[in-house]
């Protein structure tokens, strides 16, 4: 791994590389997981894998402006130029967070739901919701959310 560390000249840059490949299949699959009650193991596994798969595609074809070919991008053949190595990593996790999305749907729909009484707790539509009224501001999490929205903002007027 130090190898192919130094081949980037900083550490964020390839951490931004791994994140394509890892956050990227990773974060669609939550996503269907907890706001689609009819995803699946089965769909979400090949969602997941697909996703990785997709992205190691894409790296495999595409490289960035004056890179070599090889640990930066075009190891299977060079289709794509991008303009910098963020742009590329950009469209790797687009790519990989795409197809995790569609693998995972198109799967889920070929296999057997479970009921939703499993998926209680689970999935957001099926999760009951507190009921905060009466409670004071600092109380309720609409508030509190609202209100680190508003701070987030102000500080980045105020720092920007």
């Amino acid at each position: 791994m130090d190898y192919l560390a130094a081949r980037f000249k900083k550490i964020k840059k390839m951490l931004k590389l791994v994140f394509a490949f890892v956050n990227a299949p990773l974060f669609g699959t939550f996503l269907a997981g907890m706001f689609w009650k009819r995803a699946t193991g089965h769909g979400a596994f090949v969602g997941l894998v697909s996703g990785t798969v997709a992205a190691a595609v894409h790296h495999g074809l595409s490289i960035p402006k004056g890179a070599v070919a090889g640990i930066k991008g075009g190891w299977l053949s060079i289709v794509h130029t991008y303009p910098s190595e963020m742009a590329q990593n950009f469209w790797t996790a687009i790519w990989a967070f795409s197809t995790c999305v569609v693998l995972t749907v198109t799967v889920s729909l070929l296999t057997r739901p479970r009921d939703d009484k499993e998926l209680v707790g689970l999935v957001y539509s099926l999760t009951p919701r507190d009921v905060t009224k009466g409670e004071p501001w600092y109380m309720r999490p609409a508030s509190l959310g609202l209100a680190v929205l508003v701070l987030t903002a102000l500080f980045n007027l105020v720092f920007w």
